[in-house]
C-alpha cells in the first residue's frame, strides 16, 4: 500500500495542472474588437438573431453591418448554417482580426446565414424548427461579387475571427 500511496502522491500534482488547465480552457477569452469604421455601412438587424445556436460563444460588436466582396467558398455547417468565406473589399479589411488568418477562414470574413438546411447535430433540431422565414437563396457562388448585412461578431470558439453572424440580407455588389 505505502507503494500505491507514493505513486498516487506523485501524479497528484500533474493531475491538478491538468484540471486548472480544463479550467483556464472553459473562461472566454477577453478580446478587444476592431472598431468599424467611418466608411462601413450600417443596417437593420432582422429576426435571424434568434436562431443562432449557442449565441453565447459570440461577443457582439455591431447589431449590423454592411460589407462587400468575392465569395471565396460556401460551405455547409453540421448545425443548419449555410456558411460564405468572402474576401472582403480593401474598405473592410480593418474588420478581419488575427484569427481570420489563424483559421479555417484563410483570411476571409465567415458569413453564417442560419437554419437554412437540415441540421445534422441533434441539439440544434428545435432551434431551427422554430425560425419561419430563413434568409432564402439562391444564394451567391464562388468567384461573384456581393454586398452582405448581419451582425458583426467574434467567434470566441474559433480564435476570435470575425464573421457575420447570423446574415440578414445579400444581394450583387455594383462594381
Amino acid at each position: 500500500m505505502p507503494e500505491a500511496a507514493a505513486r498516487t502522491r506523485h501524479r497528484m500534482p500533474a493531475v491538478l495542472a491538468a484540471c486548472l488547465l480544463a479550467l483556464a480552457g472553459c473562461s472566454r477569452p477577453s478580446v478587444t474588437p476592431p472598431s468599424p469604421g467611418p466608411g462601413i455601412t450600417r443596417c437593420s438587424p432582422s429576426d435571424q438573431d434568434r436562431y443562432v445556436y449557442d449565441p453565447d460563444r459570440l461577443q457582439v460588436v455591431a447589431a449590423c453591418l454592411r460589407v462587400s466582396g468575392r465569395v471565396e467558398a460556401v460551405q455547409s455547417g453540421s448545425d443548419g448554417d449555410t456558411i460564405f468565406l468572402l474576401d472582403v473589399d480593401p474598405a473592410y479589411r480593418e474588420l478581419l482580426t488575427p484569427g481570420n488568418d489563424a483559421d479555417e477562414t484563410g483570411g476571409s470574413l465567415d458569413i453564417e446565414a442560419v437554419c437554412t438546411i437540415p441540421p445534422l447535430e441533434p441539439i440544434v433540431y428545435a432551434v431551427c424548427a422554430g425560425d419561419p422565414h430563413p434568409v432564402p437563396g439562391p444564394y451567391p457562388g464562388v468567384g461573384e461579387h456581393v454586398w452582405m448585412e448581419g451582425r458583426y461578431i467574434l467567434d470566441l470558439n474559433h480564435d476570435a475571427h470575425a464573421e457575420l453572424h447570423p446574415l440578414y440580407r445579400f444581394g450583387p455588389a455594383t462594381p
